[in-house]
């Protein structure tokens, strides 16, 4: 459902994109030029950052006295940080109008909302899981493994033929943190997930300890290459393709970085269960547009949004970008379904983001890097008892 076509004059809405590639460059683009033809009267202008530049100028925007009109940005804390701060609109009253409750899942829904009001609209989400070579597997007579020993056989069968199980790269340090997330939800699940990123559980608790335990069993057993000679996550792809390694653990914004000659050979699958009771909670980061409070064009502001709304348009824009669109009715290629206990529109609270979304800035820099030293050291006691110091810092600086 659109708003009805304003007869103010000629504008320009400043948007701010956090855009990591020319494919991504492209897909919003063309979502500006569907946009200014269903409203000529406005014009966009995106002010385009790279990931670590945009996370230091929307700061800055947010705190200007004016500042651009949408902003990119992401679901779960940092979002909720934000709307605790009182720097973004509350948009209830236009979720309202476009009938979007019916339209987006109670799960997605949830990590928008802060004292009960809804502050940004869901437009792309991806989901994390593991990749790994079709052909490779097919070859030594491997199943995709659904449980966590049935994982570890998968490793110790690819040991045994002298390829490396898991690869991860080493450069940027960050992806190493999905391995503490999903062992952490697989284990301990997402409601004490959410407690420990708040900064309400010691790093040092046993339920802590037994995550760091269970991943030591794979750096004890050689299972994973940490990738320290200074090769990325994209460059540490080649190793999948060339049976160096199995498998590795990733975002589904991989798909755009795998060689169109293997894409066909390189399959995915979800983080094995480790208990049977436990939901399948997933790593599940979803994209937003919001509206800063000291936005100059609101009314504009608010028309994009509902464009960015309509199924139709999220469809077209994420196959561009190479994610889905958390729309219900949107043409969707999910590789796996987020919770398979409940339909997806009764969902509610079943998804993680990211460490570094979810939880405070400080301790998601310090955390990160104490993990990628226990992928080297495997000493459990060292990482979660500096883990624990990285807490008491962050959240006794939080505000």
């Amino acid at each position: 459902m659109l708003l009805p076509k304003t007869g103010v004059a000629q504008e320009t809405l400043d948007i701010g994109l956090l855009i990591a590639n020319k494919s991504q460059r492209s897909a919003y683009h063309q979502l500006a030029v569907q946009f200014e033809k269903a409203y000529p009267n406005i014009t966009i202008n995106y002010i385009v950052q790279d990931d670590k530049h945009y996370k230091h100028a929307i700061d800055t925007w947010l705190q200007q006295e004016t500042g651009p009109d949408v902003l990119y940005w992401q679901a779960g804390n940092r979002l909720k940080k934000m709307a605790a701060s009182n720097l973004i609109e509350p948009l209830d009253t236009l979720w309202l109008e476009q009938r979007w409750g019916e339209d987006f899942p109670l799960d997605i829904q949830h990590t928008l909302r802060y004292n009960q009001r809804i502050y940004a609209l869901p437009y792309a989400f991806y989901q994390w899981g593991i990749y790994y070579k079709k052909s490779l597997f097919s070859s030594l007579n491997l199943s995709v493994p659904e449980t966590w020993d049935a994982f570890l056989e998968v490793c110790a069968a690819l040991k045994q033929k002298g390829i490396n199980p898991i690869v991860i790269g080493g450069k940027d340090s960050w992806s190493v943190a999905a391995w503490f997330d999903y062992l952490n939800l697989r284990i301990n699940g997402l409601d004490f997930h959410q407690q420990l990123m708040n900064g309400a559980i010691p790093y040092t608790d046993k339920r802590v300890v037994q995550v760091f335990n269970t991943w030591k069993k794979l750096i004890d057993l050689k299972y994973v290459v940490f990738t320290v000679d200074n090769k990325n996550w994209q460059e540490a792809l080649p190793y999948i393709y060339h049976d160096i390694a199995g498998m590795t653990l990733l975002g589904t914004f991989a798909k755009h970085h795998i060689s169109n000659l293997r894409s066909d050979d390189i399959g995915f699958f979800r983080f094995p269960q480790l208990k049977s009771h436990m939901p399948l909670y997933e790593e599940t980061p979803i994209e937003v547009f919001m509206i800063p409070k000291n936005a100059q064009h609101k009314e504009s502001a608010r028309l994009f949004l509902t464009f960015v709304g309509q199924h139709k348009v999220q469809t077209k824009l994420n196959l561009a970008l190479g994610y889905d669109s958390p729309y219900l009715y949107a043409t969707a290629h999910r590789l796996y379904p987020v919770d398979s206990s409940a339909p997806v529109g009764q969902r509610h609270g079943v998804i993680a983001q990211y460490f570094d979304r979810d939880t405070h800035k400080a301790m998601s820099l310090k955390g990160i890097e104490i993990m990628a030293e226990f992928l080297t050291t495997a000493d459990v006691s060292r990482a979660t008892s500096e883990l624990e110091k990285a807490r008491l810092r962050a959240f006794s600086q939080a505000p």
